[in-house]
């Protein structure tokens, strides 16, 4: 008789780990992306969302020159939100420009690009004085984007910049 029970035992976990992976195979076939091939009256279903991400306007940090899309506010020469840049460091905008805010308020920017190899520059952070390059550590001063020392032949050359509607824009 206990030959029987122990049976029994197994047989059940047997069908409940089948009916686990079962079910999770279901789950799965649900979350597929079959959707069906968009009509041409827009989108299936009647979904107003956009069945493709739009690849024109409406960013005002495409190289595009299409200005701030729909927002009137965004300049059209923008480069990066004010709110975006760190004080006492930087970051790199459009691929090859390095925006910095030395100080709370007041802004910088530099071609990213260093003048020994075309490697792009590492931002500085924590107020650091000294702006590096990853390839061969050319080092810039924050200041006014002159060399320090490394393999350049010169310093980084300088964007003008103002902030204008809370975005440091090109001047």
């Amino acid at each position: 008789m206990p030959d029987e029970d122990v049976f029994n035992l197994c047989a059940a976990r047997r069908t409940l780990l089948l009916g686990a992976g079962a079910m999770g195979i279901a789950v799965l076939a649900g979350c597929g992306g079959d959707d069906p091939a968009p009509s041409a009256g827009g989108n299936p279903g009647g979904s107003s969302a956009p069945s493709a991400p739009a690849t024109t306007g409406g960013n005002p940090f495409d190289d595009n020159g299409s200005g701030g899309g729909g927002d009137p506010q965004v300049p059209s020469n923008a480069l990066v939100a004010v709110g975006e840049v760190p004080v006492g460091g930087g970051v790199i905008v459009k691929d090859t420009v390095l925006v910095l805010q030395p100080a709370k308020g007041s802004f910088k920017a530099y071609d990213a690009v260093c003048p020994h190899q075309g490697a792009i520059v590492d931002p500085p952070f924590d107020g650091n004085p000294i702006i590096m390059c990853p390839r061969h550590n050319s080092k810039f001063k924050v200041a006014d984007g002159s060399k320090v020392e490394g393999p350049a032949p010169g310093g980084l050359k300088t964007i003008k910049v103002a902030v204008k509607s809370g975005y440091v824009v090109r001047s």
